[in-house]
């Protein structure tokens, strides 16, 4: 199962009219919706979804086929997961390296389920567990997702990674604790950890570059840290 003591999770994600490759529904919503398939098209961008305890979290599917999801609950924390995605018989399959496949079906009431399978699950059997899905609203899916840049504790020798979650939530890869919340001013995402450090993270070109100030460093009205930050290094978001 996808929960907080979950190894790793793979997803596939299946988004169309319910058929029986997307995952083993009950009888009573095996009916195909009208509106039929979802097309290629369709597909590329960001959806919200809830793992077996309801906590949300998100995965970015790609125009290329790549599937990244931001899930951080599992051992690897926020390194989230990377994969590929596919439509199969109207399905929108996509499957991660650790073995786990997810499935979100089209009801015949229009919603969107999350079926999620275990490594070695039987695809035709009942799911591992299930959840909600819904399209991440714009304005939240320009942030989400899974950034890299270097640390301010190497000097910017080493790297880690960020989850950016459209529940507002962050996590990160080093340190403790961590988890913090995130807000956006202007270009720039700001990230406050719950030991009280700041991150910021804004596009330069082609990558991102972050900025980070110590703990107890003021804030201005509109949530900008105020003075020099501490460090400034570079980065990416992995696609």
């Amino acid at each position: 199962m996808k929960g907080m003591h979950t190894p790793l999770r793979a997803t596939v994600l299946a988004c169309s009219f319910v058929l029986a490759s997307c995952g083993a529904l009950p009888a009573s919503q095996r009916s195909a919706p009208a509106n039929g398939a979802f097309t290629a098209a369709e597909v590329p961008g960001t959806w919200s979804l809830t793992d077996d305890e309801n906590v949300t979290f998100d995965v970015v599917l790609s125009a290329d086929g790549t599937a990244v999801s931001n899930w951080s609950k599992g051992p690897q924390g926020a390194q989230g997961e990377e994969g590929r995605w596919a439509l199969k018989d109207g399905c929108i399959e996509s499957d991660y390296t650790d073995g786990w496949h997810d499935a979100i079906i089209r009801d015949q009431r229009g919603w969107l389920i999350k079926q999620s399978y275990a490594p070695g699950a039987s695809r035709s059997g009942p799911p591992t567990n299930h959840g909600q899905a819904v399209r991440t609203p714009e304005a939240l899916a320009r942030w989400v997702g899974l950034y890299e840049t270097q640390s301010q504790e190497s000097a910017g020798k080493r790297t880690f990674r960020i989850a950016i979650q459209s529940s507002h939530v962050a996590w990160k890869t080093i340190g403790t604790p961590k988890m913090g919340s995130w807000w956006v001013v202007g270009d720039r995402v700001h990230i406050r950890w719950a030991d009280g450090w700041i991150d910021e993270l804004h596009a330069d070109g082609n990558a991102w570059a972050s900025r980070t100030w110590q703990a107890g460093t003021a804030l201005d009205a509109a949530g900008t840290p105020l003075g020099a930050p501490t460090f400034q290094g570079r980065g990416r978001k992995v696609k």
